[in-house]
């Protein structure tokens, strides 16, 4: 009965760590956060990047417990959440994709501090609407938690969003030192290749958000 419940848990980490975790994306996104933080030293970084991460946790927890119940309230479609936080993200990403071009007021909007951990670096930069609509398909039916069973697979998709916002935190921490030490060719390259593929990811929730709103 034992091994029964602990696989139910160990089966249900992986399946929440490794559905979130490609969407979090969190090697790719590394080098998007030392963009937007660079401006800061170690310290500071290494304070967002675990604001970050706490802040991811409790956004996905939230989104897994009761997000299919504030979606019916407000009559809102993940295809609009999608469509709506990949604007977001297109709008950033555009900015970092011209950032040579633009005047300071705007690249001043794209630094982050510490009063800018939650919106935008959490949401929607890192968990935007993509991690939240896999943590609201993997949330726990909570009017099925009724035996021993459930309960442990409920404990596992919890501490599988705790892993995946942990490597949100490892990662963002220890990019940071790893670019600071690349000349500046290679962090422009980097930066801009960063800003590429947030725009691409940009994108495809756009077109993942337009797919389900016209099913």
């Amino acid at each position: 009965m034992i091994s029964k419940q602990i696989y139910d848990f160990t089966d249900a980490v992986f399946f929440s760590f490794f559905a979130l975790f490609p969407i979090l994306n969190p090697p790719a996104m590394s080098p998007v956060f030392n963009k937007l933080t660079s401006h800061l030293d170690e310290k500071k970084q290494e304070k967002i990047a675990f604001l970050v991460a706490k802040y991811s946790f409790f956004l996905l927890f939230t989104s897994s417990i009761i997000g299919i119940w504030i979606l019916k309230i407000f009559g809102i479609s993940v295809g609009a959440i999608k469509i709506a936080g990949g604007v977001l993200l297109l709008n950033t990403a555009w900015k970092m994709l011209n950032q040579n071009e633009t005047v300071k007021d705007i690249q001043n909007d794209l630094k982050i501090d510490e009063n800018k951990a939650f919106y935008p670096m959490t949401l929607p930069l890192t968990s935007g609407p993509g991690s939240i609509s896999v943590a609201v398909s993997i949330g726990p039916d909570i009017e099925k938690i009724k035996n021993i069973s459930e309960i442990f697979k409920t404990a596992g998709v919890i501490f599988g969003i705790f892993l995946a916002s942990l490597s949100v935190y490892v990662f963002y921490k220890y990019s940071s030192i790893v670019i600071k030490k690349l000349d500046d060719s290679k962090k422009h390259i980097i930066s801009n290749i960063s800003a590429f593929i947030l725009f691409t990811i940009s994108v495809q929730i756009v077109s993942e958000g337009i797919k389900l709103l016209s099913h």
